[in-house]
């Protein structure tokens, strides 16, 4: 055994701070024998207190320190070793003074070791505080910290070009609902690990939250660079992963931002670089899902432009700012008006009216449209109740509203529904509710499940634009429908043989079903004319009148016009 292996390192006499312990300990020896000393540290002695340890020859003196947390010196540690440049006796009080100095150095020594301990526990700390536990990736702050020192090297070195790469798994949540969250610590392992793999050892990568990743990529040679990099992780990431409960087939969605498209003078230039990319992913998730966006300036203004109309739509929803427009359903046997839809629009303070597929699908992704759905329908089953009242016919006016995936996702939508008709007075038969073929084919017995307790109730449901998703002829009969309402754009195309040929089987299909058939978009009296001679039992469109606001619908309900 070396002297190096039986010291511990804390206490290693090369060290600045023991050297100076065992410095102050020599004075104090040299001042007890009237003369210079060799006082220097040896590994330490099998001894049980220091004052019966002394080993003592005419030329040097030996001293154990008992180090921190042993039960003995023999345990291991260090013993003080002096060496008298002029030898002499060593008396009992010579021996007395110096076992002082020694266990005065022991206590410093001891000391030393604990505060080293300390430091060693803290720097752990530090680094599990910036490590993801699951992955062992570094997190957020340790990425966003390599992050800053890039851009530093970015500003200093206006050659240096970097990368950064953000990384989100999709519908990752259906991984944990459907299979557990064993299963989806399985996935983001994989996924860490896959990354890896991609990467360079001088870049860098970090689990941010969830199932979201981050890369950085350093000292690139063109910008072309990064997108390469991100197709290889696609690719990787689109491998099948084994868990316990199976195979999973994951994509991602990766948003990159790049040095080269400036830098923000600021000093959260870093934390702006990781938004930027961000946006990007943002719009690759938009754009299909498992594919990389590159982000650019006129992103970032329709990012910022989104973020705005988020904002103004929280403060429409709290300022009541919507209104409802109606649009005429005919009956093509009589002619008349017999059901009006209800339309939602948003009068903003500034920009006036904005158009439906400005801020509709945005409600629906920030969740406000169930709030915005349920003010519609309420509203809608009071005005149309009023003007039943004020216009009674032998067969009431019908009304009929529109609703989102959301929105029919609710728990207690039949409830809700039920309490909105009943406080308005309004008879349930005289309620037509449209859902989309997204609502009817995302969960096909739920939704067989509600249409039926809302046709309990009394409520008609209608199958809107049919003919724009997935659901299949054959399946209609499945649903508890009361009317299919045929897309406009192949009515528009009626002329064309093909979707002349698809509205007669659709009418057909309906006739042998017992559903009737709404047809949308009419804008022609030739159009008109065609859905008569198929038996079409109703339709809508700008041949009839646009969608207009509650005073013209009045006006509309007092001229009972006949087409």
């Amino acid at each position: 055994m070396t002297l190096m292996s039986a010291i511990p390192r804390e206490m290693d006499p090369s060290s600045g701070a023991t050297q100076l312990a065992v410095g102050r300990a020599k004075a104090l020896v040299e001042a007890l024998l009237g003369g210079a000393a060799e006082v220097r540290l040896v590994p330490g002695a099998a001894s049980h207190t220091a004052a019966s340890a002394a080993g003592a020859t005419a030329d040097a003196l030996t001293y154990p320190l008992l180090p921190l947390g042993a039960q003995s010196p023999g345990e291991g540690g260090l013993a003080m070793h002096i060496v008298p440049e002029a030898p002499g006796p060593w008396t009992d009080a010579l021996r007395v003074a110096i076992r002082e100095v020694a266990f005065g150095l022991a206590a410093e020594l001891a000391a030393q070791r604990e505060i080293a301990a300390l430091r060693e526990d803290a720097e752990a700390l530090r680094e599990h505080a910036m490590r993801d536990v699951l992955t062992a990736l570094p997190n957020r702050a340790l990425f966003l910290d390599r992050l800053a020192h890039a851009v530093e090297r970015a500003r200093r070195h206006h050659s240096f070009r970097f990368a950064v790469l953000l990384i989100d798994l999709d519908r990752f949540k259906g991984v944990n609902d459907s299979l557990g969250v064993q299963a989806g610590d399985e996935v983001l392992v994989a996924t860490a690990r896959r990354l890896r793999t991609c990467i360079r050892d001088e870049d860098s990568i970090a689990r941010l939250s969830g199932d979201e990743y981050a890369v950085l990529l350093e000292s690139l040679s063109d910008d072309s660079d990064a997108g390469r990099v991100a197709e290889r992780m696609l690719r990787e990431l689109a491998i099948p992963v084994p868990t316990a409960e199976g195979l999973v087939f994951p994509s991602a969605s990766v948003g990159i931002a790049l040095s080269s498209s400036g830098l923000d003078a600021t000093p959260d230039a870093h934390a702006r670089m990781l938004q930027r990319a961000g946006v990007a992913m943002s719009r690759a998730k938009t754009a299909g899902r498992g594919r990389y966006e590159m982000f650019d300036r006129a992103m970032q203004a329709r990012a910022v432009a989104r973020l705005r109309m988020e904002t103004d739509l929280r403060g429409a929803v709290e300022r009541q700012e919507f209104e409802l427009y109606y649009q005429p359903l005919v009956s093509l046997s009589s002619g008349r008006i017999m059901e009006l839809e209800a339309l939602l629009r948003w009068r903003h303070p500034t920009r006036g009216l904005v158009a439906p597929l400005d801020f509709i699908p945005l409600a629906e992704e920030t969740g406000l449209i169930t709030r915005i759905g349920a003010w519609v329908l309420t509203e809608a089953c009071r005005q149309m109740r009023e003007w039943q009242q004020r216009y009674p016919r032998p067969v009431p006016l019908a009304l009929s509203v529109n609703l989102s995936v959301k929105q029919f996702a609710q728990r207690e939508f039949v409830r809700h529904v039920s309490e909105i008709v009943q406080a308005s007075g309004l008879d349930p038969h005289c309620l037509k509710l449209e859902i989309t073929e997204s609502v009817a084919i995302d969960d096909p017995e739920r939704t067989r499940g509600m249409l039926e307790e809302l046709r309990a109730l009394g409520v008609r449901m209608y199958l809107d634009d049919f003919g724009t998703g997935y659901s299949s002829l054959g399946h209609l009969h499945q649903l508890s429908l009361d009317a299919i309402k045929i897309d406009r754009s192949f009515v528009m195309h009626m002329q064309e043989p093909m979707h002349l040929q698809l509205v007669h089987t659709v009418r057909d299909l309906a006739r042998n079903i017992g559903v009737t058939v709404i047809a949308e978009g009419v804008e022609t009296a030739a159009q008109l004319d065609v859905l008569r001679r198929i038996g079409c039992e109703s339709a809508q469109g700008y041949l009839f009148s646009r969608p207009v606001p509650v005073a013209e619908v009045a006006e509309l309900l007092e001229r009972d016009p006949r087409w």
